[in-house]
């Protein structure tokens, strides 16, 4: 470590954190999952960004959004013991307990440093996906149920913030962003479509959404828990395949917890989606 210096990111950092992100993505998934300009909104909404800074570089950087941590550090530079000085500054930026952090079933080494900084894996993040099939069957919305895209209204955006945080409110780990944090998340990523924004209104109300980017990946879908067990879930998810499927797209994934309240994993194979990839979660610290 004497050779390296751990301290905040700043704004002219974002590019050479990103590109160590987007390498990491190559060599485990084939490909990059998190853009640039998603990346970027992650790290400048973050409650705490760190990097690891030696004499031709960056080499690592950590960040905590409420209780959640990223860490992640060059290869040449591994064992070093610079993930575990990023993985401190950041669980003192921490805003929630219990602190999270994120490792791939397939990489062991990642599941080795949680366990070495005093976590425990708690549960895991499935990707699941589907090719689109020949034949979609057309949604079937309850009775009383409409559907449309999103419009672009701020009071319209806010409501939707509205029922994405009293639909994961059950979730223990999940802690409200500010309505600033998640529009530029959500609005200012390339791959937002309000065309694939489907909304399910009842009454004025808005009480299910299937939020999509259009690159043919279902970002959130919930359903008010006053509609659940009606079908609403499923005919967003109809929904958004027909759509995908008219715009030519041969993929559609998404990614669901292992101890979601709901056991939505379960609406998702009924479609006939697949679990690809597993993402282990290790906790420290009590739950919630």
């Amino acid at each position: 470590m004497a050779d390296v210096t751990i301290r905040p990111a700043r704004p002219e950092d974002t590019e050479a954190v990103f590109q160590l992100y987007a390498e990491w993505q190559k060599s485990n998934y084939g490909q990059v999952e998190i853009g640039r300009e998603m990346y970027a909104s992650i790290l400048a909404s973050a409650d705490g960004a760190f990097v690891a800074e030696a004499e031709d570089g960056i080499v690592g950087e950590a960040d905590a959004s409420g209780g959640w941590i990223d860490v992640g550090v060059s290869p040449s530079m591994q064992r070093r013991g610079i993930g575990t000085a990023l993985l401190r500054a950041a669980e003192d930026a921490a805003t929630a307990e219990p602190t999270l952090v994120t490792g791939l079933s397939t990489d062991p080494a990642a599941a080795a440093f949680a366990k070495a900084n005093g976590y425990e894996k708690a549960w895991e993040v499935w990707l699941m996906g589907i090719d689109p099939p020949a034949e979609i069957p057309e949604p079937e919305w309850p009775e009383g149920v409409s559907v449309r895209t999103y419009g672009g209204e701020d009071a319209e955006a806010r409501e939707i913030k509205d029922l994405l945080d009293l639909a994961y409110a059950e979730e223990f780990h999940h802690h409200p962003d500010t309505f600033e944090n998640w529009s530029r998340f959500m609005f200012e990523d390339p791959m937002f479509d309000a065309k694939v924004w489907f909304l399910a209104v009842a009454d004025g109300r808005i009480v299910g959404a299937a939020l999509n980017w259009d690159e043919g990946y279902i970002k959130d879908l919930v359903v008010h828990p006053d509609w659940r067990g009606r079908g609403l879930g499923k005919a967003l998810v109809y929904q958004t395949f027909g759509e995908f499927k008219r715009r030519g797209l041969p993929r559609v994934t998404l990614k669901t917890d292992s101890n979601n309240p709901t056991d939505a994993w379960r609406l998702y194979e009924r479609v006939g989606m697949n679990k690809e990839r597993t993402y282990e979660i290790f906790q420290k610290g009590p739950a919630a």
